[in-house]
């Protein structure tokens, strides 16, 4: 276990899937209160606050200035407690590229290691029985965690796609019930990472995913149209696997897409639909009906999400 930076601008909450923590693994850190000083080790450190390990007591609402590595002060406030971990809510939001960056540059040129970072994400997965859609739950040069539909068995060989990055070989080192421990072959450049990371930030891509309300029941249809009921055939791009093209959107709402293509596909295959001003978003074929593909989104769209895409098909043909 080592510490984890996450994209999340709130506290970390507690981590139902908790385990046993070897705090020796975890950075180190300087918790003062008044003019008592103790050493502390961070679990989790994120925008809005920070899960640390303490061997000393504190107290819901106390005021505590925590210390890291590097020197930066954080004052914030203690908001929750279980065992001898301690979740501190900082006052101000704090910017973790900029630790991480910090974090980096301080290592030696030829050591330099990117941190895990926290990342929730759909992402597709190959293994050698076929192509599952997978949710990351972090990432770090050498690897991902991921939760998975199907219990994968270790040792077996993988390639994992996430938007916007390049597919990635690798090997599934450790599988309990339905989440994986990734390894990839060979690891990623903590250059490229970070990139990849400010583009997920900059789209809002996570923190859309993370507010998804699986549970809501399925709206009427929206069809993408004008204000005089013509129907418009919204420009929009597709991905399987290696292949690109582009497509015409017939329909579309939280659930579902409609699109016309020429492309061969088959029933029930994995898709990534990148819609105007949204990352590509997994969708399953359901049916076809001569050249026009009906699919349902693996993950639905947030309804937020959904009118940010008619509004620029509005603008587009304006």
């Amino acid at each position: 276990m080592e510490t984890v930076y996450s994209l999340s601008g709130e506290v970390p909450p507690v981590d139902v899937r908790f385990d046993e923590v070897d705090n020796a693994a975890l950075r180190s850190g300087a918790l003062t209160s008044g003019s008592i000083r103790h050493v502390c080790s961070v679990r989790k450190l994120s925008a809005g606050g920070a899960v640390l390990h303490v061997d000393h007591p504190v107290y819901v609402g106390q005021r505590l200035e925590l210390e890291l590595m590097n020197g930066t002060p954080l004052d914030g406030q203690v908001a929750w407690l279980r065992g001898s971990e301690v979740a501190l809510r900082f006052d101000e939001k704090i910017d973790v590229f900029a630790l991480i960056a910090h974090d980096i540059v301080s290592q030696p040129g030829e050591r330099r290691r990117m941190p895990r970072v926290e990342l929730t994400c759909p992402a597709l997965i190959e293994t050698p029985t076929g192509t599952e859609y997978v949710t990351t739950r972090d990432i770090s040069q050498g690897g991902a965690k991921i939760d998975v539909p199907n219990r994968l068995e270790a040792e077996t060989r993988i390639t994992i796609t996430l938007e916007g990055l390049h597919p990635v070989d690798g090997v599934v080192r450790w599988s309990q019930d339905n989440v994986a421990g990734i390894a990839f072959l060979p690891e990623l450049r903590w250059q490229d990472l970070m990139i990849w990371l400010k583009e997920r930030r900059k789209s809002g891509f996570e923190s859309i995913s993370a507010r998804t309300d699986l549970g809501a029941p399925p709206p009427a249809q929206v069809p993408v149209q004008d204000e005089a009921g013509v129907q418009l055939n919204l420009a929009a791009r597709v991905r399987e696997g290696t292949r690109r093209w582009s497509i015409e959107v017939a329909s579309i709402t939280t659930r579902s897409v409609a699109f016309d293509s020429f492309a061969a596909l088959q029933m029930g295959s994995l898709l990534w639909v990148v819609l105007p001003g949204l990352e590509g978003w997994p969708a399953r074929i359901a049916s076809v009906e001569g050249y026009r593909y009906n699919c349902d989104f693996t993950q639905p769209l947030h309804p937020a999400v959904l009118e940010r895409v008619l509004g620029l098909a509005r603008e587009a043909r304006a």
